[in-house]
């Protein structure tokens, strides 16, 4: 998004009036001080060129790619005045650049409310504006309107037609966007965008994909999938993650009278593996769930009954690990499912028996992580696809059993669990020093969560703790070392993903 090429003053505008350009990879000073001292110039004015006179300072643009602090209020309350004072294309460019990769801050900032509505406009347009969602850029324009709403609603319709509309569902266009003044038609052509398409060559709308930063989020869609509910064999519930709406939301119920199985999602189905069945005996069933049909396919099924099970995907192949058999006797056994040749066989076993484990893969190898047999287990094993040999990784500091495991970051976290109670613990694996780091807690302790990395952040959802399933949601914020909760899930459970 930021260009980092240089500004050559001497170059590119007459030697009067002069543009002194800060570096501060010479000046040895900060980007953030150097856009405060540029804020703090007294006077920042323009001549009849368009150019900024000899009292203007500008920052360069190596300095400009280094604007990660915290965001200066004194700044921001500067930014719209300098702006539009300086009449200086290269300040202008930079001031954009800096509000469009900084824009939660700015929009929260009492400055924002001023911006005139040119400026709101070439930021809320900008494919590259860096938000978590399109609802933030709505929330963001709805605050600068309710400023001033007698001036400011003629521009409305065309500040809510920036909007990426198509990332918003039905009820949310009709609720928060029809009842603002003069979007009406934006709303009935997004609608029938969302319903009809088959007619969407036809209609008028400026933007139909999502910016940038959620297109990317978009192609990996994560769903989540419930494997126990209030009821064990009622049907299961299939979340989808809204970016539009930085909520989960009900997608699909799928009939499936078996709980406590292993899914993984192979390119646009649903795998359901083993689990506990109607008769209260383990399975071996092997299901498959196509998303675009909505059609059940039957697959071969494993060679042994497995409940508690943990499975993983790697390289086209489905791996089912441990689990209880007939007699509820862990497991550690392995199989692995070939998609080319459509056949279940056994690989090497794991060293330890276990159930209720995590698993996940990082780097081409697959790690199992905790569960039980009998007691509950620390123990950390690594399986090599190619070799077909298991390694023993350092134990984790706490034992857990049915921990939520994902790789985040190169790294492998183990995120609550049970051991004599729910854990709200949280700690984490790096493979170059092959050690566990204990991390904050959980805000509420939880076995059966279910841990994923998504939209560049850790999340653990759903879980279980003191006889009651969770609909619980929690993000891991690093720079704080804190959990944050975030909108609850539409119905409690245990989910994989």
């Amino acid at each position: 998004m930021l260009r980092s090429s240089s500004t050559d003053s001497s170059s590119s505008v007459p030697s009067s009036p002069r543009i002194l350009a800060v570096d501060t990879t010479t000046a040895g000073t900060s980007a953030d001080e150097s856009l405060h001292n540029f804020a703090l110039s007294p006077s920042v004015v323009s001549d009849t060129s368009g150019v900024c006179s000899d009292e203007a300072r500008v920052i360069s643009r190596e300095a400009s790619v280094n604007l990660e602090a915290p965001l200066n209020d004194y700044i921001t309350a500067r930014t719209g005045l300098l702006e539009s004072e300086a009449q200086c294309d290269a300040l202008r460019e930079l001031l954009t650049d800096y509000e469009i990769r900084n824009f939660m801050q700015v929009s929260r900032s009492p400055e924002f409310l001023d911006f005139n509505v040119d400026h709101l406009q070439r930021l809320v347009e900008h494919d590259d504006l860096n938000v978590r969602s399109e609802a933030d850029v709505f929330c963001a324009i709805r605050r600068w309107y309710k400023q001033n709403e007698e001036s400011r609603r003629m521009h409305l319709p065309n500040l809510i037609g920036s909007l990426r509309l198509t990332q918003f569902d039905v009820d949310f266009l009709y609720s928060n966007i029809n009842t603002l003044p003069g979007c009406e038609l934006l709303v009935s052509r997004a609608v029938e965008w969302l319903l009809r398409p088959t007619a969407r060559a036809t209609i008028a709308l400026r933007y139909t994909k999502p910016r940038k930063v959620l297109q990317a989020e978009e192609e990996t869609c994560r769903i989540a999938v419930q494997t126990r509910g209030d009821h064990r064999f009622a049907d299961k519930c299939i979340l989808r993650y809204s970016n539009a709406l930085s909520e989960w939301q009900k997608w699909l119920e799928i009939k499936l009278e078996r709980s406590n199985f292993g899914v993984v999602q192979l390119e646009c189905s649903l795998v359901f593996i083993g689990g506990l069945g109607r008769n209260n005996k383990p399975s071996n069933r092997v299901n498959r769930f196509n998303l675009n049909t909505q059609a059940w396919e039957p697959m071969p099924s494993m060679e042994q009954r497995r409940v508690y099970l943990s499975v993983a995907l790697l390289d086209g192949k489905i791996y089912a690990f441990g689990g209880q058999d007939e007699k509820y006797q862990a497991l550690n056994s392995v199989e692995m499912f070939d998609t080319i040749t459509g056949r279940w066989r056994s690989v090497t076993s794991m060293s330890f028996r276990r159930a209720g484990t995590g698993a996940t893969v990082l780097n081409g190898k697959l790690y199992v992580v905790g569960g039980f047999n009998r007691a509950h287990l620390s123990t950390v094993e690594r399986y090599d696809p190619v070799k077909n040999i298991w390694t023993q990784c350092a134990d984790m500091n706490e034992a857990r059993g049915w921990p939520g495991v994902t790789v985040h970051n190169d790294h492998i976290y183990a995120i609550g669990g049970w051991h004599n109670g729910a854990l709200k613990t949280v700690e984490r694996y790096s493979v170059e020093t092959n050690k566990w780091t204990t991390i904050a807690c959980l805000n509420v302790a939880r076995g059966s969560v279910c841990g994923m990395s998504m939209n560049r952040e850790l999340w653990a959802i759903g879980g279980y703790s003191e006889g009651v399933l969770k609909d619980t949601v929690e993000t891991y914020d690093a720079e704080n070392d804190k959990w944050l909760e975030q909108k609850a899930l539409p119905e409690v459970g245990r989910y994989v993903h």
